[in-house]
């Protein structure tokens, strides 16, 4: 089995929090128990942990997780979700015609946990053998 990058985070309701993931972001619902529900999210195990005690709100910009993702599935994403009410930061394009060009945005799940999506247009100019 490859590594798989595993994070735990509170959320207000976790029906609300299981459907956002899921309409929204894609992830498919893994384990189900009474207080949390594991969801896989662009290959990681996001625990969404029944915790309203512990939300943050508003969430800092520097607390915040994320993916990098193909570029044609962030395009995807971005235009599913732009201009839409999750959006904390629009899709943008940095570094154009640079060999690092990225696409990224931000967006905030119901609870307020922000989740940067980006790609880069060249992975291999960017992360080396991580794109691989």
């Amino acid at each position: 089995m490859r590594p798989i990058f595993h994070l735990s985070i509170p959320v207000r309701d976790l029906s609300e929090a299981v459907d956002f993931y899921r309409s929204q972001l894609g992830a498919e619902i893994g384990r189900r128990m009474d207080g949390f529900v594991d969801v896989l999210l662009f290959g990681a195990q996001v625990t969404l942990q029944n915790d309203p005690a512990n939300v943050t709100a508003p969430m800092p910009r520097t607390r915040h997780f994320g993916a990098t993702i193909a570029w044609g599935a962030w395009e995807s994403i971005s235009a599913h979700l732009d201009g839409g009410p999750l959006i904390v930061e629009p899709p943008t394009l940095s570094y154009v015609g640079e060999p690092t060009e990225q696409g990224k945005l931000m967006i905030k799940d119901p609870s307020g946990n922000l989740i940067e999506i980006k790609a880069y247009r060249q992975p291999d100019k960017v992360l080396g053998s991580l794109a691989h």
